[in-house]
């Protein structure tokens, strides 16, 4: 079913307007993993960085992943993710 997402933002023009994409963990019964559907789905055209985190804010070490708050994301980088801007107040 996420195929079926990934397909429906490629054809409405999605992945021309992002700058990169940050994927959490995901498990099919299949075995496929995310990173292999989306690369799938991008048919080897990838413009942007693609970040891969497991599991973030369901383990001992929580990540606050903040929605809307404007980051840099350099995967040459030890710590990748860099925001731009506060995401608390």
């Amino acid at each position: 079913m996420v195929s079926h997402y990934l397909y429906h933002l490629k054809q409405n023009g999605v992945f021309q307007k992002i700058k990169g994409i940050w994927l959490g963990n995901y498990e099919h019964e299949s075995g496929i993993t995310l990173e292999q559907i989306l690369l799938d789905t991008l048919e080897g055209g990838i413009p942007f960085p693609i970040i891969k985190s497991n599991n973030f804010g369901h383990c001992d070490k929580k990540t606050v992943i903040p929605i809307g708050t404007m980051a840099e994301i350099n995967t040459e980088k030890e710590n990748p993710i860099t925001l731009l801007e506060a995401c608390v107040q």
